[in-house]
């Protein structure tokens, strides 16, 4: 048999914390979470994964995804190893009982279509294989219909039409009827056994529904408290659980002779009596066993004996709630021996075994790139002129704020004309200038880390990063919106000046200005990378941004020039990117100076590139690995 699957003493415990203490001392590890799973699923079978809530599946299915780096143990995707994301990413397709891992203000295509790109799909591929997978889900009616307009089942079957556009051989179901009335999860289950009977696709199914998994498998494993207790076919947990027909036997009455010889002869017999009433509805079930026929004419003989009359016997199968049950109760009568096993992990901490740490590596854009950022454009495009009104209000607040500080500038008068002789203008044009080009310093710190944290309360940061697109061409394209819309804002700050207030711009190196603007959203992308990384890191309290933040609005002369500090003050200025950055767009669109007259703060800006731009994704590399280690992707 092929193996689509193979796991070898797979085990993941967490750390206790993930707090800035991480930083400074090792981090014990709490009990396994999964511990030691060794399995085995063909090409082509559904597999069924059971277990109480809290047994440990999903952060099994997780590991197999690659959304959590196990602490120890391997595993097999097919021909590659964990280590092997990107190939395993394409391989796979992951489906939740997480209704908010979309976007809700697009409709069900565009929502396809924003995760085709990130597949890689070009836009005639992608048309055909939303088309083709509304069909298998029945959605193409409400296809064009707004996300949040579905109801949980709906959601739940777009949520497979996401995971079949890349025509996955492996598909992850976690849990996928919960929260699904019964008509919904009978067509759930109809879709799933047509994708692997008509498709060949392999189904990873977890549940703690027993009925669903005894109606969609070929083979279960049942785990409890970590560890798998028992797989195989339902006839092979029979057999190895010594299982049989289960046999009910319904009498009249009973009497406690009867009664106490039957508990004698048969353990485990179960009686279901109306205080010794006579009545059809009494019945006792024999339980099963390895010979049902002895048992059968034992208990038969026993009630002959006693004089009980028997209405009817009869048999059924042992279903896998009564497997289920007995495995679980086995499990839990080793609680001490449980417990005992977990205490031994909880003083460990972390070692350096984890999967190889990864070499950075600036690659070039390539066309499946271009397409994730045209898909994030689009998006952002679409969410944002569904709040008409809010876009209406920043536009207006953009203006009270230039003619805010028009008035402040006729306060000054005069006063700050000594200190502008350097660029040869007011304070106004001075002022407008660092206000407009300062919010590229503010996207550039909080975009990113602001863009993570919204995929992970919307829910969508797990999804995406179970497709093939690279981790930082999700990050840097989530981001790219707010570089736009920033731009858009300039030109308003700026024409507002220039056709209301008298800025002029007559002696402009718009050239030497889209260079210096080029180098500074490097720099500011690169220090907002790294407070991104942070964030995903502990999560809240990020140092980075607070900052250079403060120190950037103190003395990064937005709103006053830095020739005005004192000289302390004046050499902490020059360690911070926006210094020279507003420097040098001032001198280049008032002054009109040339790059070579420029260089002084070009060279700065480029140190700052070369420093901060290596050191950024490599910084994002480490948060991802650490978030994955810890398994807090989409906590926040």
């Amino acid at each position: 048999m092929t193996w689509a699957i193979q796991t070898f003493g797979l085990s993941k415990q967490f750390p206790v914390s993930s707090d800035w203490r991480q930083f400074v001392k090792p981090r014990k590890l709490a009990p396994p979470a999964v511990n030691e799973i060794t399995i085995k699923v063909g090409e082509g079978e559904i597999f069924g994964l059971l277990g109480p809530n809290g047994a440990g599946k999903t952060t099994l299915i997780k590991m197999l995804c690659t959304l959590i780096i196990p602490t120890s143990g391997s595993a097999r995707i097919f021909d590659y190893e964990l280590t092997q994301e990107d190939e395993i990413r394409r391989q796979i397709g992951l489906v939740t009982s997480d209704e908010r891992s979309f976007f809700w203000r697009l409709s069900g295509r565009q929502n396809l279509e924003f995760f085709a790109s990130l597949h890689g799909l070009s836009s005639e591929q992608a048309d055909d294989r939303i088309n083709a997978t509304l069909a298998q889900v029945h959605l193409q009616e409400i296809a064009d219909k707004q996300f949040h307009t579905y109801s949980t089942g709906m959601r739940q079957r777009l949520a497979i039409a996401r995971t079949l556009l890349n025509e996955p051989r492996l598909l992850f179901l976690d849990e996928p009827s919960r929260g699904l009335d019964p008509s919904a999860t009978i067509q759930l289950h109809e879709m799933i056994r047509c994708l692997a009977s008509d498709k060949g696709m392999t189904i990873f199914l977890t549940t703690h529904n027993l009925g669903e998994a005894e109606y969609l498998c070929d083979r279960i494993a049942i785990l409890n408290n970590a560890r798998i207790r028992n797989s195989g076919e339902k006839s092979e947990l029979l057999s190895s659980l010594k299982m049989g027909q289960e046999i009910n036997i319904r009498i009249k009455t009973i009497n406690l002779l009867a009664k106490n010889r039957l508990k004698e002869a048969i353990p485990g017999i179960e009686f279901q009596i109306k205080n010794g009433v006579a009545s059809e509805e009494n019945s006792l079930t024999v339980l099963e066993s390895e010979n049902n026929d002895q048992t059968l004419t034992q208990a038969i003989d026993i009630l002959r004996e006693e004089n009980v009359s028997i209405v009817e016997i009869s048999r059924r199968s042992t279903t896998l709630q009564r497997i289920f049950t007995q495995l679980v109760a086995e499990e839990d009568e080793n609680n001490n021996l449980v417990s005992t096993e977990r205490d031994d992990h909880i003083d460990k901490t972390i070692t350096k075994s984890q999967p190889e740490r990864r070499e950075f590596r600036l690659s070039i854009p390539n066309r499946s790139d271009y397409r994730v950022t045209l898909a994030f454009l689009k998006k952002d495009w679409l969410t944002e002129t569904s709040y008409r009104f809010s876009f209406i209000l920043q536009v207006i607040g953009i203006f009270f704020s230039v003619t805010m500080f028009y008035f402040i500038s006729q306060l000054f008068g005069g006063a700050a004309d000594p200190y502008l002789t350097r660029y040869g203008t007011d304070y106004f044009s001075f002022v407008i200038i660092g206000i407009a080009f300062s919010s590229y310093f503010g996207v550039g710190l909080s975009s990113f880390s602001n863009r993570i944290r919204q995929a992970q309360t919307t829910g969508t940061l797990e999804a995406m990063l179970t497709t093939p697109a690279k981790h930082t061409t999700i990050v840097l394209s989530a981001s790219l919106w707010d570089y736009l819309i920033t731009t858009f804002r300039v030109i308003i700050y700026l024409a507002i000046g220039v056709i209301f207030m008298g800025v002029t711009f007559r002696n402009a190196n718009f050239g030497s200005a889209l260079l210096v603007l080029i180098l500074s959203i490097i720099s500011f992308s690169s220090i907002g990378i790294i407070a991104a990384s942070f964030i995903m890191v502990i999560k809240r309290g990020d140092p980075v941004t607070w900052i250079v933040s403060s120190l950037s609005s103190l003395l990064g002369g937005v709103y006053y020039p830095v020739s005005v500090l004192p000289d302390g003050l004046r050499w902490i200025a020059m360690l911070i990117p926006i210094t020279y950055s507003l420097d040098a767009m001032r001198l280049a669109l008032l002054q009109g100076e040339t790059i070579k007259e420029l260089l002084p703060q070009i060279f700065a800006l480029m140190v700052f590139c070369i420093v901060l731009l290596p050191s950024s994704i490599l910084a994002f590399q480490y948060a991802v690995k650490q978030a994955k280690v810890d398994g807090s992707l989409t906590q926040y």
